[in-house]
């Protein structure tokens, strides 16, 4: 049998055709295998078209770090996150989400001082992660609150999660 592909991104060359004896408890018996067209796809045909970013195009995160570095534009920064803590969440009482809105920091921020990543904090605050008893700690230093608070923030998150989820 060759093996030989006409494209990397193709599935195998059909198979050839075998004999097999097969001896079992009552004997010999005979199976034969008969080719058959072997579907080849070609990924290339099925794959999303990739969107090329535009010329003068930045992205969020890069904007807001470019301004996180100008102290005017921080600060703005600061005060629009304490705005969408008690304009968006307010009713939500402390969760882990409105204490750092509150402290006008953003989830890399946190995560910084966490020594984390952001999509871990994001994880957080959507109450979809186990903590470790370390993890609840950094979080008491960063945040400036007490276990019971961290606590009451997290089951009050939880709650909040399964009711959005229902």
């Amino acid at each position: 049998m060759k093996l030989t592909m006409n494209s990397v991104a193709a599935s195998s060359q059909r198979t050839k055709t075998f004999e097999k004896r097969i001896a079992g408890p009552e004997g010999t018996c005979e199976a034969t295998s008969v080719a058959q067209p072997c579907v080849i796809f070609r990924f290339e045909d099925h794959a999303i078209p990739r969107v090329d970013t535009p010329a003068k195009h930045t992205a969020i995160k890069d904007l807001v770090g470019s301004w996180s570095k100008n102290e005017e534009r921080r600060a703005a920064l600061e005060q629009a996150r304490k705005w969408v803590a008690d304009s968006f969440h307010g009713g939500d009482g402390d969760t882990v989400r409105t204490l750092r809105l509150r402290k006008g920091w953003s989830q890399a921020r946190l995560a910084a001082d966490l020594g984390t990543s952001q999509s871990h904090v994001a994880r957080i605050e959507r109450g979809t992660e186990n903590l470790s008893i370390e993890t609840c700690r950094r979080l008491c230093v960063a945040l400036g609150i007490n276990m019971n608070t961290l606590d009451e923030a997290l089951r009050r998150q939880e709650s909040l999660a399964a009711s959005k989820a229902t």
